[in-house]
């Protein structure tokens, strides 16, 4: 059974969009760019559930099953310990590997994208192999200062050459990378942006660099003992002075934003309440962008899956289906219809992925028919609406909306269980025999995951 044949099944062929480059961004119509980064730099408990480790074969699973979901575009980045030109066996697997996917994602229409870096190297002794982000080895040099700049280009250039096929890359601002020595701002940033993409004309003239302004802050002075709004307001300075920039920058050069302000508890927090935090990207700040007619990619993050940085909610299961939806909406508000979001640990995160899909088609779609839906793709067809109801409980309580001001927090769905009634609900749901969509684990290992879940969510009701 085809994906179209199995939501045909459930919603009727008629609901169903025809999803292509004429429809894209109105009202009712797809995004455009429906894709999903891969961050590969974290291990877990469940070392088969960290991307770290995972050979080709875990990764035809995994794309197979986004293409499934209505997924279009993948994403990949060099992580923090990565950060050099190759040294070990290991690392020169993972690029094989990746060209490897490039080919296969390309077999099945979607598009390959790779983020790059700018000032970090890695601090790995060259023998060595790199391995989990949170070692932090790695250091950062002032691009100011003599030969640094060369040392630091010569990475992203690196691969940017291995990947020349990709159909996009992305210059990445900070969050590895920038620099706080207190002379360096964004100018220095966009001299990345324009070596990497005269770089990129000559390598491949179909691609796109997006200049993402993701942590566009940590060029300068370090904010961070004025707390987060200071980064959250400089964000803003950093990527209007971006989006400035762009008519001067080579014309294939297109703007990626992280859009914080329209959906992330951490820049509400910050601001004291959702209400009182700016709205950014409006279609006033967009303007000179679409005057020049630079592509402009949201890069949204967290939504989907959380990090290693936030343990209650690392390497457990998530729904956050209605700020998914709250999410693109925003984005078409602002008439976004390229956006990419971002999974840790991939095979946990089956009901965000398969209702970002969902929502990407149309963010109009009900999140609680939507989560039904997927529960009758996992659950034996009699334990469908056990999961349903089980998943509904966990959407009420996730820790993405534990995260948030009041006044940011959505209304719940309807749903009569508490955790230990979710558990017992969990408890005797049998897997689907023969699921008509490709999972990329067991139907079985997920509910297992699941119920694992439901265990670990000690912050809920």
């Amino acid at each position: 059974m085809t994906r179209r044949q199995f939501l045909e099944g459930l919603i009727g062929s008629a609901a169903m969009p025809a999803i292509n480059a004429e429809t894209a961004g109105a009202a009712g119509a797809p995004f455009r760019t429906r894709g999903i980064y891969f961050h590969d730099g974290f291990t877990c408990e469940e070392r088969h559930h960290a991307p770290l480790y995972w050979d080709f074969a875990a990764w035809q699973r995994q794309i197979r099953w986004l293409h499934a979901c209505g997924i279009n575009a993948i994403e990949f980045a060099t992580m923090l310990e990565f950060n050099r030109i190759p040294s070990t066996p290991m690392e020169r697997q993972k690029i094989a590997d990746r060209l490897k996917i490039l080919d296969f994602a390309r077999s099945l229409g979607m598009k390959f994208g790779y983020l790059l870096t700018n000032t970090v190297l890695s601090a790995v002794p060259p023998e060595e192999e790199p391995g989990h982000q949170l070692l932090n080895r790695a250091v950062t040099l002032c691009p100011r200062q003599p030969g640094n700049f060369e040392r630091t280009i010569a990475v992203p250039i690196y691969f940017m050459e291995t990947y020349r096929e990709a159909d996009f890359f992305e210059q990445f601002a900070a969050d590895w990378g920038g620099c706080a020595c207190g002379a360096c701002g964004v100018p220095e940033y966009l001299r990345y942006v324009r070596v990497l993409a005269d770089r990129l004309k000559r390598l491949n003239p179909r691609a796109t660099l997006y200049a993402n302004t993701w942590c566009i802050s940590y060029w300068g002075r370090d904010l961070m003992p004025q707390g987060w709004k200071a980064v959250f307001d400089r964000e803003i300075a950093g990527s209007r002075e971006v989006i400035e920039a762009l008519p001067a920058l080579p014309d294939n050069v297109g703007l990626g934003l992280p859009c914080h302000h329209l959906y992330r508890p951490l820049a509400f927090s910050s601001y004291g309440s959702k209400a009182q935090t700016p709205v950014f990207p409006t279609e006033a700040d967009l303007q000179p962008l679409r005057r020049a007619q630079r592509p402009l990619l949201a890069w949204t993050h967290f939504v989907m899956d959380d990090d290693a940085y936030r343990p209650q909610a690392w390497g457990i299961v998530h729904s956050e289906t209605r700020y998914l939806q709250a999410l693109l909406k925003s984005l078409r508000a602002a008439r976004i219809d390229q956006v990419i979001g971002n999974l840790y640990l991939p095979m946990l995160q089956l009901p965000n992925t398969f209702a970002f899909g969902r929502l990407l088609e149309n963010p109009d779609r009900e999140p609680q028919a939507i989560l039904h839906d997927f529960a009758r793709l996992i659950a034996h067809r009699d334990d469908a609406e056990k999961l349903a109801e089980a998943l509904t409980w966990m959407e009420n309580q996730s820790y993405w909306e534990r995260q948030m001001p009041p006044d940011g927090r959505l209304p719940h769905l309807p749903c009569t269980l508490d955790r230990a009634g979710a558990q017992r609900l969990a408890a005797g749901i049998r897997p689907h025999p023969s699921p008509p969509l490709p999972l990329p684990l067991s139907a079985q290992a997920w509910l297992d995951d699941f119920r694992r879940s439901l265990a670990r969510m000690d912050w809920a009701d």
